[in-house]
């Protein structure tokens, strides 16, 4: 099926930013029983569009979600004398369809309107569920300019991934769901949009309708994400911060940089409330606190684990490629039921996390100014047409003059022999060439740098934390030094371990707990019952420890490091962590 300007002409460019079209939702608004599931559909996929039956779920008394009318869920909450509706679908079609359904169960007015998020999916039908009247419209202080946002900037583009990504343009027998969701569609005619009346920053409490609400920045999915929580019957309604599929970290269809360490950070937030049921926006609510813990536990790990992975391998140099093999969630998560790849995937979040950190640069000079594109597929056709070995066709491309192109193939020889001294001295070659005559003093130094390291004659290293001047070293606050552990952490040394060490820092008053749990190192500042081990110091002698100025048996023996449960306990633990 073509993109044509009958189906283009449907979609509102302010919308498809995030969404497909209305033809889209008309197809997929049901694949629970449709004919999707075809001989090749993986039966995990296939299953998976069980999340998505329509239907009106009462998880707890008082809590209406209506799943499958469209890709998000819209949440009632029953009060005393109205409603508040959590979420609104992404358009009018789809909130009059859940609105009726709605209104066999109650016919109180609708009091409040809550936005978790500025997504599309969730905000679009809002009008609808206002009925004619005004209606406080409740969000976080930054979602109506991230509304405003998608409206022009790289609308054009957004569009064509989404159809991408959502599969709109495929016929019923190819789309079987769309991960969080049935699937997605916006007709302009559709869009019924309320405005926020009501915004906050951090926290904001409701008394509506009898309902006592908390409303909570949470940032995780979005920067403006909240969630809803109900204090006195331990309900959660985390918003898109936790669904049942891996979590898009990064979204194929484009997005801003997500920051997926405030997002395992918000999750704990949660984990704390100790909640005894969830209702996401999207896929079914879920009931039992030990299940919900279970979940929201195992969602934060992975989320984690991901970002502290990928930082220990950029800190060992690895490049995009590399870190994805690097990076692979320990099985007891990636087998997790809530963390199956039917949404993100993990190695699309180690290059989002990777890209969001160091940017688009690998670290390898052959690819710090590539050939464009088409050249390259031309010189390639031409390498494979010429049936000759790579080392040659790479010699003689350098003698040619040819030295991009050369130290491309040079790249490719050493990939395939990665012990290959010859291949290593050949793309020094490379990369000296380059240098020469260069105009840009930061190529030019770049170049030469790693050719020196490719033969053997220059070790770049690393910093030696024990060079750093005592006043430094004092002036540098704590809270660094505990955060950059976790991201050091051997986490395949640590797929059994459950550990639990308290530090407790008594000149400066704070108290930090690290959680070995299972491959990740949980840190926190809450306060932990019974820790396996308690070590008590000051931050100047657990800074000086941590630069290497100060042998920690020693600290120990001269009185600086007080430790219950063993320094053997302390020096295992440091081992640890690398560095």
């Amino acid at each position: 099926m073509k993109i044509t300007g009958r189906v283009l002409g449907i979609c509102l460019a302010a919308v498809v930013a995030l969404t497909a079209c209305d033809d889209a939702s008309e197809k997929t608004e049901d694949k629970a029983g449709s004919s999707a599931a075809t001989a090749d559909v993986h039966p995990a996929l296939k299953a998976h569009s069980q999340l998505f039956a329509k239907k009106i779920h009462n998880p707890v008394p008082g809590v209406y979600v209506a799943v499958g009318y469209g890709l998000a869920n819209s949440i009632m909450l029953e009060g005393d004398d109205g409603i508040v509706i959590v979420d609104t679908l992404e358009g009018a079609r789809q909130a009059r369809e859940v609105l009726a359904e709605f209104r066999k169960i109650t016919d109180k007015p609708v009091k409040a309107i809550i936005f978790t998020h500025n997504h599309t999916d969730h905000i679009y039908g809002s009008k609808v569920f206002a009925e004619g009247r005004e209606v406080p419209v409740y969000a976080h202080r930054t979602t109506g300019a991230l509304i405003d946002k998608i409206v022009n900037i790289l609308v054009d583009t957004v569009f064509a991934r989404s159809m991408r990504m959502f599969g709109p343009l495929l016929s019923d027998d190819e789309v079987v769901n769309a991960g969080i969701g049935p699937g997605l569609g916006v007709k302009v005619a559709d869009v019924a949009l309320l405005r926020p009346t009501h915004v906050f920053d951090d926290q904001l409490d409701l008394d509506v309708a009898g309902l006592k609400l908390k409303l909570v920045h949470a940032p995780g999915e979005t920067d403006d994400q909240l969630f809803v929580w109900l204090e006195d019957r331990k309900i959660l309604l985390p918003g898109d911060n936790i669904y049942q599929s891996f979590p898009n970290l990064y979204t194929i269809r484009g997005t801003a940089h997500r920051d997926i360490l405030k997002w395992a950070q918000s999750l704990d937030v949660m984990r704390d409330l100790k909640p005894e049921a969830i209702v996401p926006s999207h896929t079914l609510p879920l009931v039992g606190s030990e299940k919900v813990a279970d979940v929201l536990t195992a969602y934060r790990d992975a989320i984690q684990y991901i970002h502290d992975q990928t930082v220990r391998g950029i800190n060992q140099g690895l490049t995009p490629d590399q870190l994805v093999d690097f990076v692979r969630l320990p099985k007891h998560l990636a087998d997790h039921p809530w963390l199956i790849e039917h949404y993100g995937t993990v190695a699309w979040s180690v290059r989002a996390v990777f890209n969001g950190y160091i940017g688009w640069f690998s670290g390898q000079g052959d690819e710090l100014e590539p050939l464009a594109p088409t050249d390259r597929a031309k010189r390639m056709a031409a390498a494979f047409a010429k049936a000759s070995p790579l080392a040659d066709q790479a010699r003689a491309a350098l003698a040619a003059g040819d030295q991009q192109w050369a130290a491309e193939l040079a790249r490719l020889w050493l990939q395939a022999e990665p012990d290959s001294d010859e291949a290593k001295t050949f793309l020094a070659r490379t990369f000296k060439a380059r240098a020469r005559g260069h105009i840009n003093p930061n190529a030019r130094h770049w170049y030469l740098t790693q050719a020196k390291e490719l033969t053997g004659d220059l070790e770049v290293g690393k910093p030696v934390p024990s060079d750093i001047p005592d006043d430094f070293l004092a002036s540098l606050p704590i809270d660094g030094f505990m955060a950059g552990m976790t991201t050091r952490l051997r986490a395949e040394d640590t797929l059994e371990t459950n550990t639990v060490v308290r530090f407790v820092f008594g000149d400066v008053g704070r108290t930090f707990t690290v959680h070995i749990r299972r491959g990740v190192a949980a840190l926190s500042e809450k306060a932990v019952a019974n820790p396996d081990v308690t070590i008590r110091t000051t931050a100047e002698a657990w800074k000086r420890i941590a630069a290497r100025k100060r042998n920690p048996a020693l600290a120990f023996a001269a009185g600086e490091v007080e430790v219950d449960g063993g320094i053997i306990e302390v020096v295992k633990f440091l081992a640890l962590f690398e560095r």
